[in-house]
């Protein structure tokens, strides 16, 4: 899948923090995990799954700023939106693989706050995104 070209930028740095825009459930092809709604065309493991993908798109995003994964001193806050079928209340489960990633990742400089939001509806049917907002090391701009 090849997305056009976006009117923001993937990652903002103001004030030392890093804003990462939200990144969905794609693989390293860009090709979507899985596309649907979570507790409808999409089961909890399936959903799992693309919040991990997320998380990883998310630090391949953070590699592209100054100092990399290195650079990053703490991820402070994790926001995971999970397209929600008809009755489905657990996205603080499907956000729980997003979670693990960076924790794995980063170790304790991986320790967040996070809220893990039901949606009508994800970009290109994605049933996780993720966004996340950093403070790095190095602060710049």
């Amino acid at each position: 899948m090849t997305l056009p070209d976006l009117p923001f930028d993937p990652v903002v740095i103001v004030d030392g923090l890093a804003y990462v825009s939200g990144q969905i459930a794609t693989d390293a092809e860009s090709e979507l995990v899985a596309q649907g709604r979570v507790g409808a065309e999409v089961d909890v493991d399936t959903a799992i799954r693309c919040a991990e993908a997320c998380a990883r798109n998310v630090l391949r995003q953070l590699e592209q700023v100054p100092g990399g994964l290195d650079g990053v001193e703490r991820l402070v806050k994790l926001t995971v939106f999970v397209a929600a079928g008809p009755g489905f209340d657990r996205p603080h489960v499907v956000a729980n693989g997003a979670s693990e990633v960076l924790l794995a990742a980063l170790g304790e400089r991986g320790r967040h706050a996070r809220s893990a939001i039901g949606v009508a509806s994800l970009p290109l049917g994605s049933p996780v995104e993720v966004e996340a907002i950093v403070r790095l090391a190095t602060p710049t701009a």
